[in-house]
């Protein structure tokens, strides 16, 4: 009797337990909304779920929920023409709640979502869709499967109008059905606005029937380099010469522009083209010369870089009778309020050296070249307000006098932002520090050799849009922010992505979620699902916050190590053997010191698996480390912040050299001899150097090693002979390995020549080049 109790009592405890509503995952939704409520249970979309609106403005929405739902799950729901008290989806308008606010409610019965219009439904959806389950990503999706929505409560609204992204497809053109993709993962994001840049010095993206030529001429250039990830020969490329042929680009037909428009609207996104005047416009002045200071035929799209002498002529009456032309076809296509005329950057030497250009501001009482400028953008501002559109422009148009209307677009940090809205005009918060998806996202030497500078996933997120020297008046002339993406480097849609994501939902959140409900911290573990989805769907991405930085300084022969991360407390394993490191292998606690060479490797881990990539790089301790150095040629002041013992000294430099003291320059070739303290045999000598062609910098022609046992007779032994690599233009640490079977040597010279003059059709051709050397390692 006794055990027929004890089972009874099993089975009844095994079947309360089986009843108990299943737990759900926390609510990790991006952008953050204003008020997440989770429930007990889930509801089962399956294929008797259904969609219902009785709201006629809202029935357009039925279809597009089936099609995503379909997409995202592989479920494909019904719509219903009547109310559903069960296994349905609601949508329902309500006046009380703000035009682009929601309230998302899910219950094990049905979902209903109430919105103040139908782009507020719309953001709901996209909330919906990231309450689906991670393992319906991709196309390896649940077989026979219900998804299961946790219940849950969510109230949301966006705190600033302005949600922008921008491309630039100028330096590098993505077709039509890309742009379709960039306005989905917008939509993801409840970003509104989609800043197109359209024209530029390499290229002119969009049809315009009354000038042809700036489509088959302008929209076509000379492609020189193959890209890769290891170099980056995009600034300091060489210009078109005659009778090359023009074969790199591409633009937009009219119709493929009201497609997209169409497609941006069912998003309840707004396309903002960008034609960018005066300045970076050599692809107009290669098509129509006649609006140049000089009329001369001598222009070309350009291939690279920002062009001199690339600006329109503002004294040439017919400058505006073209744009006016020009302008009009891009507003006929482009319903939006504003367009952007760029502004920026603008090369203004032509105009000093015209004549036609200073007899006309002495006419107009203009004192500069930046009063010209200012000129220009207020007849262009005419042209654009007489269509009953608004002007945008970069921060640059503020110099000289800001148009009457003009809105500010701030990227050389939140100055011109915070001047324009102390004086009364409409802000786009986008400092490039912070906004500008092309810059680096984590430690230089394990990124993707793509972009330049840094802009770290933290700085993007913790960017406050509402600069603190504004008063509560002037903030309300910030429309909101959004992130660029230029595509000097990004010329494929792999490299594209992976400097967009995750910074983009950075963006997302700060122009979406009140600053006070923002934590970096809370956002970097709800990114991680959004992460999964993005490689479930093969969308290549950037982990870098999520990697570990490597840090070293040479002291008394051995390496001081200090790793860390832009996380807080991340739990960091490393490994000294090169093998990989595992969730058990050394914690790192505390700076530690190699006394001996060794490969680091470092990760993150997180519940015992690893969250992004291996940090992986080699120490040596030479043989040559702490060894004197004997200068024969001096090093340059300029970079000698090393000394005389900053060949020797341990101290890696690193292929981002901004603030990295590590390198010595030399304007004249290196000729440097090494002491050493006892008789050592020599197998190899490794000269590392930097090739940063932009700025002349490029490694050595020709590297030569000559041994002594005594310090008075030298004998050659090692020539590199002619290094081709000194002729390549581009951007990366390079390594020279020269072998050397050599013993008892005491003192070693080391010569190397450097590039005398920089080559034909480099960006510094003619002048003379400079070495930048950081180690010279001997093994």
């Amino acid at each position: 009797m006794r055990f027929q109790v004890v089972l009874l009592i099993i089975i009844a405890l095994v079947f309360f337990q089986g009843c108990k509503p299943e737990k759900a995952d926390p609510i990790k939704i991006i952008p953050q909304p204003t008020e997440v409520v989770p429930g007990t249970g889930f509801f089962e979309v399956n294929s008797a779920t259904n969609v219902y609106t009785g709201f006629s403005e809202l029935s357009v929405l039925n279809e597009t929920f089936q099609e995503e739902i379909k997409n995202e799950t592989g479920i494909e729901i019904g719509i219903s023409k009547i109310p559903l008290n069960r296994n349905g989806i609601e949508l329902i308008l309500e006046d009380s709640i703000a035009s682009e606010a929601y309230v998302l409610e899910v219950n094990p019965e049905q979902i209903i979502i109430k919105a103040g219009s139908p782009a507020g439904a719309f953001y709901a959806l996209q909330t919906l869709k990231q309450l689906i389950p991670v393992e319906f990503a991709g196309s390896d999706k649940p077989k026979n499967c219900n998804c299961k929505i946790p219940t849950v409560r969510i109230a949301d609204q966006p705190t600033f109008a302005w949600r922008g992204y921008m491309l630039d497809v100028s330096r590098h053109f993505f077709g039509k059905e890309k742009i379709k993709e960039v306005l989905d993962f917008m939509a993801m994001l409840k970003l509104n606005r989609f800043h197109w840049h359209l024209a530029d010095d390499q290229g002119w993206r969009v049809e315009i029937k009354k000038y042809p030529k700036l489509t088959s001429v302008g929209a076509w250039r000379v492609d020189y380099v193959n890209y890769d990830e290891t170099v980056s020969n995009w600034w300091g490329r060489p210009v078109q010469k005659e009778g090359e042929k023009a074969t790199y680009g591409g633009f937009y037909t009219q119709e493929d522009i009201k497609e997209l428009v169409a497609y941006a609207k069912e998003r309840y996104i707004e396309i903002l083209p960008e034609i960018d005047v005066p300045g970076h416009s050599m692809e107009i002045l290669a098509s129509y010369p006649e609006v140049s200071c000089d009329g001369q035929p001598r222009y070309k799209v350009a291939t690279g870089g920002v062009s001199r002498d690339n600006a329109l002529c503002p004294s040439n009456e017919f400058t505006y009778t073209f744009l006016e032309g020009v302008l009009d076809e891009v507003m006929d296509l482009f319903p939006f309020e504003y367009i952007h005329i760029g502004g920026d950057e603008c090369n203004k030497e032509g105009w000093k050296n015209h004549q036609a250009c200073q007899l006309f501001m002495k006419k107009n009482g203009l004192k500069d070249e930046h009063e010209l400028q200012s000129y220009f953008i207020k007849r262009v501002e005419k042209i654009v307000n007489n269509r009953g559109k608004n002007l945008i422009g970069w921060d640059e148009i503020l110099e000289g006098g800001l148009a009457p209307n003009a809105t500010v677009m701030s990227w050389r940090g939140q100055r011109g932002g915070i001047a324009a809205a102390k004086s009364g005009h409409r802000v786009i918060m986008s400092p490039s520090y912070a906004n500008y998806l092309d810059l680096k996202q984590g430690q230089s030497d394990f990124e993707p050799n793509l972009g330049y500078s840094l802009a770290l996933l933290s700085t993007c997120y913790n960017y406050s849009v509402i600069p603190k020297e504004l008063t509560g008046e002037e903030a309300k002339f910030i429309m909101g922010t959004q992130g660029n993406l230029w595509t000097e480097s990004i010329s494929d849609w792999g490299k594209l992505t992976y400097m967009t994501f995750p910074r983009l939902f950075a963006v997302a959140e700060n122009g979406w979620t009140p600053e006070y409900l923002q934590d970096f911290d809370d956002f970097v573990e709800r990114l991680r699902p959004h992460l999964a989805r993005m490689k479930a769907k093969k969308v290549r991405y950037a982990k870098s916050v999520y990697n570990v930085w490597v840090h070293q300084k040479g002291v008394d022969n051995t390496i001081e190590i200090t790793l860390d991360s832009e996380l807080s407390n991340p739990d960091i394993r490393y490994t000294l053997d090169g093998s990989t490191p595992k969730a058990n292998s050394s914690k790192y606690t505390a700076p530690f010191v190699l006394t001996s060479s060794h490969t680091i490797k470092a990760a993150i881990f997180k519940d015992g698996k690893m969250s992004g990539d291996v940090s992986s790089v080699w120490y040596p301790i030479h043989k040559a480390a702490g060894a004197r150095v004997i200068y024969h040629m001096p090093f340059s002041p300029k970079d000698s912040a090393g000394g005389q013992y900053a060949l020797t000294d341990l101290n890696y430099g690193q292929l981002d050299v901004q603030g990295d003291h590590n390198w010595q320059g030399f304007e004249n070739d290196l000729d440097v001899e090494i002491v050493f303290d006892q008789p050592i045999d020599i197998q190899t000598v490794r000269i590392i150097s930097l090739k940063k062609t932009i700025r002349g910098t490029y490694p050595p022609t020709q590297i030569e090693l000559f041994g002594s046992k005594d310090g008075v007779e030298f004998t050659k032994i090692g020539d590199s002979g002619f290094l081709e690599t000194s002729q390549v233009q581009g951007r990366n640490r390079i390594s020279s390995d020269l072998a050397c079977e050599a013993t008892g040597i005491r003192n070693l010279r080391v010569k190397a020549k450097k590039v005398d003059p920089i080559p034909e059709g480099h960006h510094q051709a003619g002048k003379k080049g400079y070495l930048k050397i950081d180690e010279i390692i001997v093994l």
